[in-house]
C-alpha cells in the first residue's frame, strides 16, 4: 500500500511538471507571437509614416517646382506680357472697373492690381513711415498699397484719390505729423461728402480739408512771379490741371519749388512724372485753379 501510494504521489509530480512545463511553453510562445505581433506593426507603422512622408515630400517638391515654374515665367515675362496677363486675371476675376483700368492709365499700377484680391481687406497703414522727411513735401502715391485699396466715395484711393493724396503730402510737409495719410484724408472727404457721384473730388475740399487740420489756404489762380513767391517762402501749391500732361479729363498735382522757371511737381497718380522737373510755361495754361497753403 505504501509502494502504492509513492507511486502515485511520483506520478503526480510528474503531471504537476508536466502541466507546469506545458503552461510555460504556452507563456513564452504567447509571448513571442505578441512580440512578433508588436514587430508587425511596428513594421506597418514604420511603412505607413514612410509612405506618408514621401506623399509630403513629393507634394512640397510639387508645388516647390510650380513656385519655380511660376516665378520663371515671370521673370521670362516682358513688362508688355505681364500687364496684358494681369488684367485678363482681374477681368476674369471680376475685379472693380476702375480697378482694372488703372493699368490702361498708367502701367506702374500692375503690382497694385495683381495683389487686389490678397491685400484689397488689409488694414491702412497708420503713417507714410520712412517717407516722411521733415520739412519736405514727400512723394507719395495714390495706388500705394499702403492706403490705396481704401474706400473713396464707390471708388479706391488708388483710382479716385488725387484730391486727397495731394493734401495729405502739403499737410504733413505743414504740420510735421506723418499720420494725416491718403487714406486719413479720404477718410473725412467721405464723411463731409466732398466727393461727387463720379467719385471727382469737390473742389470746396480743398479749403475744407484745410481747415479741418487748422492751415492757412488761399484759393485762386496766380501769376509766375506770385508762384515763385510763395514756393521760395515754402507754401506748396495744390493745382487743379485740366487735359495736358498729366490727364485726359482732371487731375489734383502739387508744385513744390521753383527755380529759373522750372517747377519740382509731385504727381499723385505717376512716379516718372513727379521725378522729372517741368517748364512752367509748358504746364501754366493746364492749370485751372490753385489753393496756397501755409502755417
Amino acid at each position: 500500500m505504501a509502494k502504492r501510494s509513492i507511486k502515485q504521489m511520483k506520478r503526480r509530480q510528474q503531471l504537476h511538471k508536466r502541466i507546469l512545463i506545458t503552461m510555460a511553453v504556452v507563456v513564452i510562445v504567447m509571448v513571442a507571437a505578441g512580440i512578433g505581433i508588436y514587430r508587425i506593426r511596428v513594421v506597418h507603422r514604420r511603412e505607413a509614416e514612410a509612405t506618408e512622408a514621401k506623399k509630403i515630400e513629393q507634394q512640397e517638391t510639387a508645388k516647390k517646382d510650380s513656385t519655380e515654374s511660376q516665378k520663371s515665367i515671370k521673370k521670362e515675362e516682358t513688362a508688355e506680357e505681364r500687364l496684358a496677363r494681369v488684367k485678363r486675371e482681374a477681368q476674369t476675376k471680376n475685379y472693380p472697373k476702375d480697378v482694372i483700368e488703372l493699368l490702361d492709365k498708367n502701367p506702374e499700377t500692375v503690382d497694385f492690381v495683381e495683389d487686389y484680391e490678397t491685400k484689397k481687406d488689409n488694414p491702412v497703414v497708420e503713417n507714410i513711415g520712412a517717407d516722411y522727411v521733415e520739412g519736405q513735401v514727400p512723394k507719395l502715391i495714390q495706388w500705394d498699397e499702403r492706403w490705396g485699396y481704401k474706400t473713396y466715395g464707390t471708388s479706391l484711393v488708388a483710382a479716385s484719390g488725387c484730391g486727397p493724396t495731394c493734401l495729405s503730402m502739403v499737410f504733413i510737409k505743414l504740420t510735421g505729423d506723418a499720420s494725416i495719410t491718403p487714406a486719413v484724408v479720404a477718410d473725412y472727404g467721405n464723411q463731409i461728402k466732398a466727393v461727387d457721384d463720379e467719385n471727382n473730388t469737390l473742389w470746396t475740399f480743398m479749403v475744407q480739408a484745410a481747415e479741418k487740420w487748422s492751415i492757412n489756404c488761399v484759393e485762386g489762380k496766380l501769376s509766375e512771379e506770385q508762384v515763385q513767391a510763395e514756393l521760395g517762402a515754402g507754401h506748396p501749391i495744390i493745382c487743379s490741371v485740366g487735359p495736358g500732361d498729366f490727364t485726359k479729363i482732371g487731375h489734383f498735382i502739387v508744385l513744390v519749388s521753383y527755380n529759373n522757371g522750372v517747377v519740382e511737381v509731385r504727381d499723385p497718380f505717376n512716379k516718372e512724372r513727379t521725378e522729372k522737373t517741368w517748364n512752367y510755361k509748358d504746364i501754366e495754361d493746364q492749370i485751372m485753379e490753385m489753393w496756397t497753403y501755409s502755417r
